[in-house]
């Protein structure tokens, strides 16, 4: 919650008049930098210009601080296109790194829906049995 409370946080949600479907978090808290923290819209939107909108708002917004750099992260969970989408943006490489990281889709911490272009790979009880604990 201190996130979203913290004035170099900045929260937005796109809506169709009834409901929310996108977001957007601007994370200004690290020095003269803007991480686009969250971005997403939902996927009636996808492909109809939703997303370039609110990009556009990203950066508009985000440029009249001023910044020294505004940077995204982007991973396999990610819809299958969201690199593309950020290049088109004008967003530049800076580097590539595997993370290792429990799945999120199998802790709980997001739908088993979520990513569906990932495969979804359920441990067995007999892989378990003797492995160390992480």
């Amino acid at each position: 919650m201190a996130t979203l409370h913290d004035a170099r946080v900045n929260l937005y949600a796109l809506s169709d008049g009834k409901q929310d479907k996108g977001l957007l978090e601007l994370d200004g808290r690290v020095g003269s930098e803007v991480e686009i923290a969250y971005f997403g819209v939902t996927a009636d939107l996808l492909g109809r210009g939703a997303g370039q909108y609110l990009m556009r708002h990203a950066l508009a917004e985000t440029w009249v601080g001023n910044p020294d750099r505004i940077w995204v992260h982007t991973c396999t969970l990610d819809h299958p296109r969201a690199l593309a989408f950020y290049l088109k943006a004008g967003f530049t490489p800076y580097k590539r790194a595997i993370e290792v990281a429990d799945d999120p889709r199998l802790t709980g911490e997001t739908p088993a829906t979520v990513a569906p272009h990932v495969p979804l790979i359920h441990p067995r009880e007999s892989d378990l049995k003797g492995a160390p604990e992480l």
